[in-house]
């Protein structure tokens, strides 16, 4: 008898046809060709309604055309009836025949009535697969009712549209060469398949054709229409449901997938990002957060003082009104919690440990005086630098000069009022040599840890480069400390890098120096963020994407490869703690040597936010949700590739419609994002609303700030006086 294999899925369903068999194959589509390179038999016949196989999945090539696109996205979602949305088509096709210098009949694809010309199909088919998000945009829900006929267009245009690649179509093309495909009776499809079988002498019938759309006979989705707790929606043959898949009339009832095509287009698509129905399904079930919030979710730890400054609309449009957009608000209060953490976690491991504030996270002075005030110290890396710090008071023996570039300007200041100078280099050190003269320079020669333990770095040379430089006194300088530079914020470099040293400071001790120091650098890591679960989560959703089973969610599908760990653990002082372990502290004691750390960021922890009115919202070109913010990328940029901070959404206007959008700046620049994540207002949001993005005190601020388009940089005031910091005086 024949065999009838109701589905080819999965591949052993396949396994029982052989080399003698005649197999007849209903449908010609995708999964036909997976079928014919499952098994072998004498012949494959297919059978299809429309006589024609599909055509080759269509590739742009080298034509650029997303400006055409980008319009016919546009025009597509304003469209009023099958017939313009048809010319929208055809215009598209065409644009794209002129851009890559073909010529073809698209009108003639479109209605079915071509010949098979290539140009034309190829065409047809980028216009419909590249529109395709827009035409579901336009099509799904209440857009059909005023499209008759689309289901129609949208059957004959797969065939040009979503077709296999071209080693498939080969393939194909080499089975029908050999005879193991007969495409003779391709146009049968409508016929009794009783009566093909017995005039074929088919052995085999495999049905290659996938559920038909919409409520089936006999489904629970007809049980339930039939039941009346469900309807399909007139004029479709789909269940009847509401974007977040409720079915219409239900409340904890919902429905994905071809069940519900014509009501939601293409549902049976491989794109896993075309629809968001499961997010907004989700959403409902588990309700996410009311406040504006990233995709995903990353809640910002804030103190007391940015929290309430943040809920008081007034008092920001205030900032604004006076200071200008962005601005830059500072409370250095939380700093010196900061720096005791770092000094009692050192006294517990007792080691005596040194705070220097590194000057660079942040140019406002009030953090200069902060830790002036409190007896600690300062890192500068330039001469203006300096200059503002030995101007506010702080003693030259509280400042390290940690500059990458040191001119001789620069060097003549800090000798002149003792300030003990990082020496990058045995160069360095005999031009600060040199410059000293008949005075004593107080310099830390700069450590390159062994690169077979450590990453190699620019900064220092090796240690036996310094012990054998330093066999002896050098005229005009003191050899006070050991200075490294670290890249990351690992516990156990800094361990290495302690332990390397220690050694080099023995060697030093032997020759006659007196180091009494060694300098960690910066590097002391921190969280911005409480909860680990989130951190966890927007890493999961992040490889979501990356393997292609989400949606991104990022500016672009930027991958974000290079970012700060946002939440980390230990930090500060149960950090230090780790560093000073496994007998380390017990060696600097031995030696009566005092830990020196440069924090930056870490100190800075809840020292600042950033300020930003809401200039427009609009939508980009193929129709992207877009808040423009009156402010630039550099205003809150490091060398991470984001801010993973949620920002915060100042407003006392009335609830609006939700929106996800990017933050856009003031650049006159295509990729002028301030935050790269996508952002959700649950609430709306409208022009003259202000975007708190807190925590951005240590770096964000300043390290890249720019004033181009000669935009004036940022005002920095000092809360709660609300006075600007001096920096801007």
């Amino acid at each position: 008898g024949v065999r009838l294999i109701a589905s080819p899925y999965p591949a052993e369903n396949l396994a029982g046809i052989g080399p003698e068999d005649r197999v007849l194959v209903r449908g010609a589509a995708l999964t036909f060709h997976d079928i014919t390179r499952a098994c072998s038999p004498a012949v494959f016949i297919p059978l299809t309604r429309t006589g024609r196989f599909m055509v080759v999945k269509p590739d742009l090539g080298e034509v650029d055309a997303a400006d055409i696109i980008a319009a016919g996205q546009e025009c597509i979602r304003r469209v009023a009836d099958l017939p313009e949305l048809t010319g929208v088509l055809e215009t598209v096709a065409r644009q794209l025949l002129h851009r890559a210098g073909h010529t073809g009949d698209p009108a003639a694809v479109l209605s079915g009535t071509d010949d098979g010309e290539e140009h034309a199909n190829w065409a047809v088919g980028i216009a419909w697969r590249d529109l395709y998000p827009a035409i579901v945009d336009r099509t799904s829900y209440d857009g059909r009712d005023s499209l008759i006929g689309f289901g129609e267009l949208a059957r004959r245009l797969e065939r040009v549209a979503f077709g296999p690649p071209p080693e498939t179509m080969a393939h194909l093309q080499e089975l029908i060469d050999s005879g193991r495909v007969d495409p003779s009776h391709l146009h049968r499809g409508n016929e009794p398949l009783a009566d093909l079988v017995r005039e074929l002498d088919i052995t085999v019938v495999v049905d290659a054709v996938i559920p038909p759309p919409g409520v089936v006979p006999g489904t629970l989705c007809q049980a339930l229409v039939d039941a009346g707790h469900a309807r399909i929606r007139p004029g479709t043959r789909g269940l009847d449901v509401e974007p977040d898949g409720t079915v219409v009339g239900q409340r904890h009832l919902a429905a994905v997938g071809r069940m519900t095509e014509d009501v939601v287009l293409g549902n049976d698509t491989l794109s896993r990002t075309l629809h968001d129905v499961l997010p907004r399904w989700a959403r409902r079930v588990v309700p996410g957060p009311q406040a504006a919030h990233g995709i995903p979710p990353l809640t910002a730890r804030l103190k007391p003082w940015a929290a309430e400054l943040s809920a008081d609309p007034a008092a920001c449009r205030d900032l604004i009104a006076e200071f200008g957009s962005p601005v830059n608000v500072l409370d250095p209060s939380p700093m010196l919690d900061n720096v005791t953490e770092l000094v009692d976690a050192g006294a517990q491991m007792g080691v005596d440990t040194r705070i220097f504030f590194a000057r660079k996270a942040n140019k406002a002075l009030v953090f200069v005086d902060t830790v002036r005030d409190a007896g600690h110290g300062v890192d500068v890396a330039s001469e203006r630098e300096l200059a503002q710090v030995l101007g506010r008071g702080v003693p030259g023996e509280r400042i390290i000069l940690s500059a990458a570039i040191k001119p001789d300007r620069l060097l003549e200041l800090a000798i002149a009022n003792g300030v003990t100078v990082s020496a990058d280099s045995r160069a360095e050190l005999d031009r600060i040599s040199a410059l000293a003269g008949s005075r004593r320079a107080r310099v830390a020669p700069r450590v390159a840890p062994d690169p077979a333990s450590l990453p190699p770095t620019r900064f220092g040379e090796r240690s036996g480069d310094w012990a054998e430089h330093l066999s002896g006194p050098v005229d005009g300088v003191d050899i006070v400390g050991l200075h490294v530079h670290l890249h990351g914020y690992a516990a156990a470099d800094r361990a290495t890098a302690l332990r390397e040293c220690i050694s080099l400071v023995d060697a030093l001790l032997d020759a006659g120096h007196a180091p009494d120091f060694i300098d960690l650098g910066g590097g002391v890591p921190m969280s911005y963020l409480d909860d680990a679960d989130q951190w966890r989560g927007y890493h999961s959703a992040r490889q979501a994407v990356l393997d292609g089973y989400a949606r991104p969610f990022t500016w672009k599908s930027d991958p974000l490869h290079t970012t700060y760990p946002y939440h980390q653990s230990p930090v500060r002082g149960g950090w230090l703690k780790q560093v000073l372990g496994d007998g380390i502290a017990q060696e600097m004691l031995a030696r009566n040597l005092r830990l020196h750390l440069e924090p930056g960021r870490s100190l800075l922890d809840g020292c600042g936010l950033i300020l930003a009115e809401v200039a427009f919202v609009k939508t980009r070109s193929d129709g992207l949700p877009l808040v423009g913010l009156a402010m630039n990328r550099t205003q809150c940029r490091t060398t991470s590739d984001d801010y993973l901070v949620d920002p915060i959404h100042v407003t006392d206007a009335a609830d609006g419609e939700e929106v996800e959008a990017f933050l856009v700046g003031a650049y006159c620049i295509e990729d002028e994002l301030i935050l790269r994540r996508r952002i959700r207002f649950p609430k709306g949001v409208r022009a003259g609303d202000i975007i708190a993005i807190p925590n951005t005190a240590g770096y964000f601020m300043h390290i890249l700030e720019s004033a181009s388009h000669q935009i004036p940089l940022a005002k920095n005031v000092v809360w709660p006086t609300g006075v600007l910091d001096d920096i801007d005086i």
